[in-house]
């Protein structure tokens, strides 16, 4: 019975859940549990990389193609989903899913070898119950690719193994370019090599294809800083981003239509003023963390945390990007504050509760017909936890003697 021991059935326990996850790709099992399911086709994200990759194949302009909010991703990414468009639509998103599933397998592996027993099967756990994860499996997206490359980069950093953690955030960089959100961290830490090497990569990877598509820089950047001119996509249902829920209950309580909404330009100038002002406290509350900070893993999840509460498009999927933090977080600490607020983001929304034609494809968002109330307990579920993560981690990177120099 010593099999049933220690971390093996935490690991059971997981695996099971994870195979709940996986059978429901081939039903409808829990498509009602998340907005981007319930009215989004399996593999929409991934059709979008698909048809970079096909543009990439045939010499045409990755940033042209149409689909969801664009190629939002550096040109190395296209490399790689160039091999996917070497095969039929559903065999490629299917090689994707094993893609997906080989990182998992890594993060368990390494997760088994540096966590100390006594909190190593509730680590593993952490990897296999995280419903955003069965949302990156449905949408064919790659943020768990990154997630798991940062995974990477935490245990390199934390075995002074620089070499490792620089390739492993090049890496990250070139598949989410989300990934430059840790530079702050990293310039604190002066982990200059790690730093160079990834802005080398995705310098270097990236200055030959706008040289030869100038206009695709403009695109490129207006797609993650700007986001596209889409009338009614300002915020919606599926973004689970502070900013996007502070945008819909301004937007509601002036009597703007969500429909209506293209930029922040059309909000009043008073609810402008509000998330604007605290977009920049956060983001001065986090630098000033930052100064203070002395140690690399609360200073990279402080940064990832901010992530969620500063990018202007945060959808559920985008949380996979806390189970490296969370996972590395408890096995440091063992504290069961993490457990907790690992439960909670890992739970899916109240949004079954609120959807309107549930199961229905098509371009639908429940939120135009929510109250402010309804907004604010949709995301409270995922973003509190973050909140309270995100001040904890400020107070323990504010609690350290700055390094000296």
């Amino acid at each position: 019975m010593k099999c049933f021991r220690g971390p093996v059935p935490y690991l059971i326990a997981g695996l099971l859940i994870h195979a709940v996850f996986l059978a429901a790709l081939g039903s409808d099992l829990l498509r009602p549990l998340f907005n981007d399911a319930s009215h989004t086709r399996r593999g929409f994200d991934f059709g979008v990389f698909y048809l970079a990759g096909q543009a990439l194949a045939e010499g045409r302009d990755i940033y042209s193609v149409s689909g969801a909010f664009g190629f939002r991703y550096l040109p190395a990414f296209a490399l790689v989903a160039s091999l996917f468009a070497q095969f039929q639509p559903l065999t490629a998103y299917l090689l994707h899913l094993c893609g997906t599933e080989l990182f998992l397998a890594a993060n368990l592996y390494l997760t088994w070898r540096w966590v100390a027993k006594p909190r190593r099967g509730l680590a593993l756990f952490m990897w296999l119950a995280f419903s955003p994860y069965f949302l990156e499996l449905y949408m064919g997206q790659v943020s768990f690719w990154a997630a798991s490359l940062l995974f990477w980069l935490i245990v390199g950093l934390h075995s002074d193994r620089e070499r490792v953690a620089s390739l492993c955030w090049a890496g990250a960089l070139l598949v989410k370019p989300n990934a430059l959100i840790l530079a702050p961290a990293l310039l604190r830490l002066r982990a200059w090599r790690v730093l160079a090497l990834g802005l080398l990569a995705g310098l270097l990877t990236s200055l030959p294809y706008f040289l030869l598509h100038p206009d695709s820089w403009e695109t490129f950047f207006a797609a993650n800083i700007h986001g596209a001119p889409v009338q009614g996509a300002l915020t919606h249902a599926g973004n689970l981003g502070l900013q996007g829920g502070l945008v819909s209950v301004v937007a509601q309580l002036s009597g703007r239509p969500l429909a209506e909404l293209t930029t922040l330009a059309d909000l009043p100038l008073a609810g402008r003023t509000v998330i604007y002002y605290s977009q920049a406290a956060i983001l001065i509350a986090a630098l000033v963390a930052t100064y203070r900070g002395r140690d690399a893993l609360p200073l990279l999840a402080l940064w990832m945390c901010t992530f969620f509460l500063v990018y202007k498009d945060v959808w559920e999927h985008h949380y996979v990007f806390l189970q490296p933090v969370l996972v590395a977080l408890y096995a440091r600490s063992g504290s069961p504050k993490f457990l907790w607020i690992f439960a909670l983001i890992a739970l899916p929304t109240p949004f079954v509760l609120f959807d309107i034609e549930p199961g229905v494809y098509g371009p639908i968002d429940p939120e135009r017909t929510w109250g402010p109330v309804t907004s604010l307990a949709y995301r409270s579920t995922k973003l509190i936890p973050l909140g309270y993560l995100w001040y904890g981690l400020c107070r323990t990177c504010l609690a350290s003697a700055p390094t000296k120099s």
